[in-house]
């Protein structure tokens, strides 16, 4: 638009604003702005918009003076352009505002959602123990090379953690919510209670002992066979057969790994061996069986593998060799 329009339009507005305008220059200024586009009015409206906010409001005379000359005019259609395109303008403002909000409860609630589905993993060492704390205050002691991991939202609908390798949990007791723990082929739920879990993935079972308390264990194949475990009995699932077996134990040897030390009192070597496998997590492959069938008696307070072998060594005359986590007895 011309700037000498654009400063006679604005003149016949400040007119129009005050009340002074004619009807000659009222048909000029609707003629003016019937020819503008878009941009035009939008420049030409903004100044005038602050403008009206401030205005001194009409007499009510005024006001019916004025209604009578715009009732006698034919051509009032600009004023309704005008006053369309400020309703459109406002509209746009009003819808662009909940459009935004809406995008943005969407956008954030999406957010919310993805972060609550990821999930926390938490990897002890290659050697040695850990420990966690878990949100509702259930503690869970890792032994070497596991890994316990839960979703960001934990305890908000559920409690289920999923482990790979060795746990000992001591659940937080809540009647609402049960604790659940997965592993390659069972679940273990329970309220609150003490046990242990020994779910290798390189191992050829998967074992729940249970200190105190009550759990149900459940298979995850397609039998989904349960078992009810009641304190001092253990389930064993046997990767290679699907079968679920229940015994009795102490609990000595499955919760072993988390004492500095290991004590056997006339214990068959089988069960020491096994002992040291879950210490220490490795893997012996026995030759002379006979040995398995020996006991022993004594204690050991080593972090070390080797000095433990080293005394057996002497005690029953076998010879050993280590090749990474396996150990041979010959």
């Amino acid at each position: 638009m011309d700037t000498n329009i654009q400063n006679k339009v604005k003149d016949l507005l400040d007119k129009f604003r005050s009340g002074a305008i004619s009807s000659e220059e009222f048909k000029e200024l609707s003629a003016k702005i019937n020819q503008s586009s878009e941009a035009d009015l939008e420049f030409l409206f903004s100044d005038e918009w602050d403008k009206f906010n401030s205005y001194e409001p009409l007499s009510q005379d005024k006001i019916n003076s004025l209604y009578r000359k715009l009732n006698k005019q034919r051509h009032i259609t600009p004023f309704m352009k005008v006053q369309k395109y400020w309703l459109q303008i406002a509209a746009s403002i009003l819808l662009i505002l909940s459009c935004g909000i809406s995008v943005l409860y969407y956008t954030q609630h999406k957010d919310i959602e993805y972060l609550a589905q990821q999930n926390i993993t938490i990897n002890s060492g290659e050697h040695g123990t850990s420990l966690v704390t878990l949100p509702d205050g259930t503690l869970v002691h890792l032994n070497a090379k596991s890994s316990l991991s839960y979703k960001q939202d934990f305890g908000r609908d559920n409690r289920k953690v999923e482990l790979s390798g060795e746990g000992y949990f001591e659940v937080k007791k809540n009647t609402e919510k049960q604790f659940i723990v997965g592993t390659e082929v069972m679940d273990i739920t329970v309220t609150g209670t003490t046990f242990n879990v020994y779910a290798y993935e390189h191992k050829n079972f998967v074992e729940m002992a249970l200190v105190e308390g009550s759990v149900n264990v459940t298979t995850k194949d397609p039998a989904h066979n349960t078992l009810n475990v009641k304190p001092n009995q253990k389930v064993i699932y046997d990767k290679r057969t699907g079968l679920l077996s229940l015994e009795e134990t102490s609990n000595k040897m499955e919760t072993a790994w988390l004492t500095k030390e290991l004590t056997f009192r006339h214990e068959k070597m089988k069960d020491v061996f096994q002992c040291l496998e879950r210490k220490f997590g490795v893997t012996f492959n026995i030759k002379n069986k006979n040995i398995l069938q020996d006991v022993y008696t004594g204690s050991f307070n080593d972090k070390n593998i080797r000095s433990v072998l080293n005394v057996l060594k002497i005690h029953y005359g076998f010879e050993y060799t280590m090749d990474e986590e396996t150990i041979t007895i010959e």
